[in-house]
C-alpha cells in the first residue's frame, strides 16, 4: 500500500482553495463564494469552534427580548482559527445559498446541538425582520478611519450600497424616492458606468443629467447638482453616533421591521493596537448600537488575546462579556480532519507500522525537550506520514526563523501540511516525511530576508540536484543550519547538531530504521566545505565562522600551556559551588535561639582565630589527598570547633577540557565582538552555544565531584549522609557544643523579658527565667559578677561572655547587668564618672559603660528605717526595692521644700543642700547617705509640709490684696495703705499672726467703694439736670419718645446706660473696678454735660433743619467791662447769623 492509498482524499489531485487562510468580508464574488463553499465543507466543527457555536448563538437567543445584546469576543493566536470561525458562522447564520440550491447549512457538517440552535434561529427570524449579516476587517488598514465611519463601511457594504457615507445616504435617498432604477437607467444609457458615477458622484456629469431629468425642481440644472449634492451630503471624516444609528435603520429596517443582524468586527485588535482612545471609540460605538437597537443585533470582534489580556483591550471588557478563546489544538484538529484524513481501512497498517517501529521512533531526539512523547502513540495515525517529533522540530524552529510573527504561530500549517505530504505519496506506508523538508520549503524566503547566508543557499540547492552523497550532504547542511539557529534561540530545547540528531530527523523508510545513516553521516559530512566540527558537533562553516573558531582555537591552545589559568577558574567555581549547594551559613542555637555564622575556609591553612569560630575547611582532591583531610581532623582533637571537608578528584581531564572550552570561548566573544552581518551573527551565537554547553558540563561534572564529599568532624570521626548541607550542618551543630561548652548555663528564652523588666527597676525580673532567689546566688548574674571584679567595661562584658567558652545570647549578658544594677550589688558610671541611675541605663550605652561592684553595704534594719522614710513623701517600698525609690523621694522633697518658700511675702526657701548630698551618691552608698540623715530629713519634711500649706491658704488673701492696691493707687488716703503692703512684702509677713493681710483688704475695699459711690452720686445728679435741660427745650418737647430715645442712645444717657455700681463686698468693688476703672468713670462724668449740649443741638437740627447754630465766644471775665465786651461780641455774632436764618444757641 502506497501512502497515496491512506487518504479520504488524494493530497496530489485536491486543492486548497484558501490556501488554509480565511478572509472576512462580505464578498459575493463567484471566486469569493467559491472559497466559502469549500471552507464549509472542510469545516470541522468540534472542541472549541462547537463550543463557540453553541454559546455564541445560546446567548444571543436567549436575548433577543432583552434590552441590550451582550458582544462576544473571539480570541486565539495568529492562524487559530477565530476568522474561520467568525466567517462560518456568518455564512451559517443567513443560511448562505450558492448556485446550484445549496446552502451554508446544508454542506457544513454540523453538531446536532448547533444545527438545533441555527433552526430557532431562523423560527425567531420570521416573527422579526428576517436575518442579515455584515462582516469586515478592521485590522490596521482601518486605522485611518474613525469606528463609526468604518462600522458604516462593512453594514452598507452588507446591504449592497456604497461603502462611503455621503454616497450610500444619496443612494438610500434615490430608493426612498422611487427614482434609483430610472437615474441609474438613464446613467448606463447615456454611457456611463454606474459605480464609478456613484464614486465622483459630486462632479459625475451622467448622474447630475440623470437627477435633473428625475427630479427638476430640486436639480434646475447639471451645474446646479455640484452645489446641492455638497450641501445635502458632504463629504466627513465622521458622524455622531445619533447620525450612526439612523444610517443604520435606514439601510438595514425592512418592512418597518429590523432584522436580526450579526455584526463581524475581525482583527479588532489589530486596529486598536497601542492606542487607547481607540478601545474607547470601540466600546463606545458598540455600547451605542446595542443600547438603541436592542438584543436584535449582535457584534462580534475577534482579536490576538483575551479582551481582559492588555490595559487597551480591558475597556471592551464590560461590553464584550461573551468570551470565546482558541487554542493551537483547534488547528491540530483541523489539520488531522481536513488535510490527513485517513481511509477507515488504512488506520490498521499505520498503526502496525508504528508499533513495529516504535523503538526507532521513541528514540528520536531523546535527551531534548521536543523528543518522543508517551502521548505521541494516540495520534500517531492521524498524524502520519508526519511524525509528532519533527511537527514539533518544525514548530519551535518556524518561531525562531519567521520574524513577522506569522509562520511561527502556525497561521500557515495547512497549507505547509497540504504541500510537504505530496512529497511522498508515492512511497510505501512506513515512510515518513523528513524533517529537512522545512529548509527547503523556506530557504528562498529565508535567504530574501537575510537570513541563510547566500553561499549555503547556492550550495545547497545545486547538490540537492547531485548525487546521492551530495543530496544527503545537502540535506544535513540544511538540518544543521536549522539546528544551529533553534539552538542559539532556545537553549532549554538542549538540540544539537550531531550524527545521531541528524538521523533522526532524516530518515524516512521507518522499517530500515537510522543506523545505516547513522553510519554513513560522519564520512559525508566531515568532507563538506560548509561544515566544521565543534566536538561532536557540526556547524555552518562560513569565512566568518572560521575566522571565529580560528580565534577559539587560539584561545585554547594559549590556556592548555597555562595551567594556573585553568587552576584558578577550577578553584573559583568550586567555592562557587559548595555556596550553591551549602547555601545556609548559619545555625540558630538553644532554647534562646542564637544565630551563629559558618564560616566557609578555602585556602592551604586555617585562619588564627579559627578556635573561636566554626570553619567549614573546604578542600579538593585537584590539591591534597583524602587521606591528609583525615590526618588534619584528626590531629585536630576531639575539642576542635572545625569541619573538615573533602571533594574527590573525579572526570578530572574532562573537566579540563571543558573549562578550557568555557573560556576559551569566553575570551573569543570578548574580543570579537557583537558583529553586524548575518554571518557573524551567526558565529557569535554558535561560539555562545559553545560557551554554554561547556558550562552545562562543567556543572555536571562538578555535582559529580560534589556528590562524592566527604565531612569529618575534628577528631576524625565521619558524618554520614548523601547531602552535603545536611551533613555540613549537622557537623556545624556538633561543633557549636565545643565551642560553646558553657553555653547551656545561659540558654533561656526568657532573658529578653528579664532584661525588660529590671530595666523598669522590677527586683523580682529573674522570675522570667524561673529564678526566685537572689540575684548574686543565679548562675549568670554570678558570674558575671566575678568577672568584673574591680571594675570592667560594658564592651568587655559582653565580648567575654558572648565569645567561647560561653556564647551566651546578649539579652542574658545585658539583663544579667541590669538585675545586678537593680539589687545594688553593682553601679554603672558614665564615661565622665558620674553615676547613672539604673533605669536612665539605656541599651546602646551598655559597651560604653563602666561597672564596678558595690563595696558597702545596708542591713536590713537600715532599710526598715529608710523605708519610713520614703514614706514621708508618700513611697511605699518593698524589701529590695528601696534604692529605686531614691530617685523619687529626692524629687517629691525637693517639690515639697519649693511649695515651703519662695518669692515675697512668702518666707525664704528652706535649705536642700542634704537632698543635693544624696543625690550625687549611687548605690547602696546613696541608702546610706539618706539613712544617715533620716531624723533631719524627717523633721525637715514636717516642717515643710505644715509651712506649705499655711502659704497655700494665705496666698488667695495677698493676691486680692495686690489687686485692690492697683485699683486703689493714687486715692486719697492710699499712701498709708500702700507703705503698709510693701513693708509687708519686703519683710516676708505672710505667714505672721494676727493675720495682717485681712486688714488691708477690708481698708482698700472701703476706700474704693467711697470713690465709687462719690463718682455714681455725681453721675445721677448730673444725668439729674441734663434731663431737666432738656425737659425745658421747646424742641425737646415737639419730638416724639422714639425720637427722644434714639438721641439720648447715640449719647449713652438711657437710663441702661447709666454705670452699675455694685459694692457691697470686696468681691463686687473688684469686678466693678475691673469693669469700669475709676478714671473711665470719672471721664464719663465729666463728659456728661456735653453729651447732653449734644442732645440739644440734634432735637433743634431735627426741628429746624435750616437753623444754624452758634457757638457764644469763650473766654475768662474778670471786670463787668469785660462782660460788656463780650455781651457785644455774642450780640455781632448772633446778628450776623440771623441774616441767614433762624439761630440755635449751644
Amino acid at each position: 500500500m502506497l501512502n497515496r492509498d491512506i487518504y479520504q482524499k488524494d493530497p496530489s489531485t485536491r486543492k486548497l482553495v484558501n490556501e488554509g487562510v480565511a478572509s472576512v468580508n462580505d464578498e459575493k464574488t463567484n471566486q469569493a463564494l467559491s472559497v466559502l463553499r469549500y471552507e464549509l465543507e472542510t469545516f470541522v466543527c468540534d472542541g472549541q469552534y462547537e463550543k463557540g457555536l453553541e454559546h455564541i448563538l445560546d446567548v444571543y437567543l436567549k436575548n433577543i427580548e432583552q434590552a441590550e445584546q451582550p458582544a462576544v469576543w473571539v480570541s486565539g493566536f495568529y492562524g487559530s482559527g477565530k476568522s474561520h470561525l467568525v466567517k462560518m458562522l456568518r455564512a451559517l447564520w443567513v443560511d448562505t445559498p450558492f448556485d446550484d440550491g445549496a446552502t451554508a447549512r446544508g454542506i457544513a457538517n454540523l453538531p446536532q446541538g448547533v444545527s438545533d440552535l441555527l433552526k430557532e434561529l431562523s423560527t425567531q427570524a420570521k416573527r422579526h425582520g428576517g436575518l442579515h449579516a455584515a462582516s469586515g476587517t478592521l485590522g490596521s488598514s482601518s486605522r485611518d478611519k474613525s469606528v463609526r465611519m468604518a462600522l458604516l463601511g462593512i453594514i452598507f457594504k452588507s446591504v449592497g450600497l456604497p461603502e462611503q457615507y455621503p454616497v450610500a445616504r444619496f443612494v438610500m435617498w434615490l430608493q426612498q424616492e422611487g427614482i434609483y432604477d430610472a437615474v441609474r437607467d438613464h446613467v448606463e444609457k447615456s454611457g456611463f458606468d454606474w459605480n464609478e458615477e456613484l464614486d465622483n458622484f459630486y462632479v459625475a456629469e451622467g448622474l447630475h443629467e440623470a437627477l435633473v431629468k428625475a427630479k427638476p425642481n430640486l436639480f434646475t440644472s447639471p451645474a446646479s447638482c455640484v452645489e446641492t449634492l455638497n450641501n445635502l451630503y458632504p463629504y466627513v471624516q465622521d458622524v455622531s453616533s445619533g447620525d450612526m444609528l439612523k444610517a443604520i435603520r435606514q439601510a438595514l429596517t425592512r418592512d418597518g421591521k429590523f432584522p436580526l443582524t450579526l455584526v463581524v468586527l475581525d482583527e479588532v485588535q489589530q486596529y486598536i493596537g497601542e492606542d487607547s482612545q481607540r478601545s474607547i471609540d470601540v466600546q463606545e460605538v458598540v455600547e451605542a448600537c446595542c443600547k438603541n437597537i436592542g438584543g436584535k443585533m449582535l457584534f462580534i470582534g475577534t482579536g490576538q488575546t483575551a479582551v481582559t489580556g492588555t490595559s487597551n483591550l480591558k475597556k471592551l471588557e464590560g461590553r464584550f462579556t461573551v468570551r470565546v478563546e482558541l487554542s493551537d489544538a483547534d488547528v491540530d484538529a483541523v489539520i488531522r480532519q481536513v488535510i490527513l484524513a485517513k481511509k477507515p481501512e488504512a488506520k490498521a497498517p499505520i498503526e502496525q507500522v508504528m508499533q513495529t517501529n516504535l523503538g526507532e521512533i521513541s528514540r528520536h531526539l531523546a535527551g531534548t525537550t521536543i523528543g518522543h512523547r508517551a502521548d505521541d502513540i494516540q495520534f500517531f495515525a492521524q498524524d502520519y506520514p508526519i511524525l509528532p517529533v519533527r511537527r514539533r522540530f518544525w514548530e519551535n524552529t518556524l518561531r525562531v526563523l519567521d520574524q513577522t510573527g506569522t509562520d511561527s504561530q502556525l497561521r500557515n500549517q495547512l497549507s505547509m501540511i497540504h504541500r510537504v505530504i505530496q512529497t511522498n505519496v508515492d512511497a510505501p506506508v512506513g515512510s515518513v516525511v523528513p524533517a529537512d523538508y522545512l529548509y527547503f520549503d523556506a530557504a528562498d524566503k529565508l535567504l530574501q530576508s537575510r537570513i541563510l547566508p547566500r553561499k549555503v543557499h547556492e550550495k545547497t540547492m545545486v547538490w540537492a540536484k547531485g548525487s546521492d552523497d551530495q543530496r544527503l550532504m545537502a540535506r544535513s547542511c540544511g538540518l544543521v543550519f536549522l539546528i544551529n539557529k533553534l539552538a542559539s534561540s532556545n537553549h532549554e530545547i538542549g538540540i544539537r547538531a550531531t550524527a545521531d540528531t541528524l538521523a533522526d530527523l532524516l530518515v524516512e523508510d521507518l522499517t530500515q530504521g537510522s543506523s545505516a545513516l547513522r553510519s554513513k553521516l560522519p564520512s559525508v559530512l566531515d568532507k563538506c566545505e560548509l561544515l566544521m566540527k565543534v566536538g561532536d558537533e557540526y556547524r555552518i562553516q562560513t569565512e566568518e565562522s572560521a575566522a571565529w573558531n580560528d580565534e577559539f582555537l587560539s584561545q585554547r591552545n594559549s590556556l592548555a600551556n597555562e595551567a594556573h589559568r585553568v587552576d584558578a577558574e577550577r578553584d573559583d567555581r568550586i567555592r562557587k559551588k559548595f555556596g550553591e549547594i551549602v547555601r545556609k551559613l548559619s545555625l540558630t542555637q538553644g532554647a534562646s535561639k542564637v544565630t551563629r555564622d559558618i564560616f566557609p575556609v578555602f585556602d592551604a591553612q586555617l585562619p588564627a582565630d579559627a578556635n573561636e569560630k566554626v570553619c567549614v575547611w573546604v578542600r579538593d582532591g585537584w590539591s591534597i589527598d583524602e587521606n591528609s583531610v583525615r590526618a588534619d581532623a584528626r590531629q585536630a582533637g576531639n575539642q576542635s570547633p572545625t569541619v573538615f571537608v573533602f571533594i574527590p578528584k573525579r572526570s578530572a581531564d574532562d573537566l579540563r577540557h571543558y573549562l578550557i572550552d568555557f573560556k576559551a570561548a569566553s575570551a573569543t566573544l570578548d574580543k570579537r565582538g557583537v558583529p553586524n552581518t548575518a554571518e557573524g551573527m551567526e558565529a557569535r551565537s554558535a561560539m555562545e552555544t559553545t560557551k554554554q554547553t561547556a558550562e552545562g558540563k562543567i556543572r555536571e561534572l562538578l555535582q559529580e565531584a560534589f556528590s562524592g564529599a566527604r565531612v569529618f568532624q575534628g577528631g576524625g570521626n565521619e558524618i554520614l549522609g548523601t547531602d552535603l548541607q545536611e551533613m555540613t550542618l549537622e557537623a556545624a551543630t556538633n561543633a557549636l557544643q565545643r565551642l560553646y561548652p558553657q553555653f547551656h548555663i545561659a540558654d533561656h528564652a526568657g532573658w529578653e523579658n528579664v532584661l525588660k523588666k529590671a530595666q523598669k527597676g522590677a527586683p523580682d525580673a529573674l522570675r522570667s527565667v524561673g529564678d526566685d532567689g537572689e540575684p548574686a546566688k543565679n548562675p549568670v548574674c554570678k558570674a558575671i559578677l566575678a568577672f568584673i571584679a574591680g571594675g570592667k567595661k560594658g564592651i568587655d562584658i559582653r565580648k567575654h561572655f558572648e565569645g567561647a567558652p560561653y556564647g551566651w545570647p546578649g539579652d542574658a549578658v545585658d539583663g544579667g547587668l541590669q538585675v545586678l544594677l537593680v539589687a545594688g550589688l553593682i553601679r554603672a558610671q558614665d564615661e565622665k564618672g558620674q553615676t547613672i541611675d539604673p533605669k536612665d541605663l539605656e541599651r546602646k550605652a551598655i559597651g560604653k559603660t563602666t561597672f564596678k561592684v558595690e563595696s558597702a553595704t545596708v542591713s536590713a534594719a537600715q532599710r526598715i528605717q529608710i523605708r519610713k522614710v520614703l514614706q514621708k513623701v508618700g513611697l511605699t517600698a518593698k524589701q529590695g526595692e528601696e534604692l529605686a525609690y531614691v530617685p523619687q523621694f529626692l524629687v517629691k522633697a525637693q517639690e515639697l521644700a519649693n511649695r515651703a518658700g519662695g518669692e515675697p511675702p512668702r518666707p525664704v526657701q528652706p535649705d536642700t543642700k542634704g537632698l543635693e548630698e544624696i543625690r550625687l551618691t549611687a548605690g547602696n552608698e546613696q541608702l546610706l547617705a539618706l539613712y544617715n540623715q533620716r531624723d533631719e530629713l524627717s523633721a525637715a519634711i514636717d516642717t515643710w509640709k505644715d509651712l506649705a500649706e499655711r502659704i497655700e491658704k494665705r496666698l488667695p488673701a495677698w493676691n486680692t490684696l495686690k489687686r485692690l492696691l492697683a485699683h486703689a493707687n493714687g486715692l486719697p488716703g492710699a499712701e498709708v495703705l500702700v507703705a503698709q503692703v510693701t513693708h509687708l512684702e519686703q519683710q516676708r509677713q505672710l505667714l505672721e499672726e494676727p493675720d495682717p493681710i485681712t486688714p488691708l483688704v477690708a481698708s482698700l475695699t472701703q476706700l474704693l467703694r467711697d470713690e465709687l459711690n462719690r463718682l455714681h452720686t455725681d453721675y445721677q445728679a448730673r444725668h439729674k439736670n441734663g434731663m431737666a435741660r432738656l425737659d425745658a427745650d421747646s424742641n425737646w418737647q415737639q419730638l416724639e419718645p422714639e425720637q427722644r430715645n434714639s438721641l439720648l442712645a447715640t449719647q449713652k444717657l438711657t437710663l441702661t446706660d447709666a454705670p452699675k455700681v455694685q459694692v457691697a463686698n470686696t468681691e463686687e468693688v473688684l469686678a466693678t473696678v475691673d469693669r469700669l476703672s475709676l478714671s473711665s468713670f470719672a471721664d464719663r462724668v465729666a463728659a456728661i454735660d456735653a453729651r447732653f449740649d449734644a442732645v440739644l443741638v440734634a432735637a433743634a437740627e431735627l426741628m429746624e433743619p435750616e437753623a444754624q447754630f452758634v457757638k457764644l465766644p469763650s473766654r475768662t471775665i474778670k471786670s463787668e467791662a469785660e462782660i460788656d465786651a463780650w455781651l457785644n461780641d455774642a450780640r455781632q455774632a448772633i446778628e450776623q447769623a440771623l441774616k441767614n436764618g433762624p439761630v440755635v444757641l449751644h
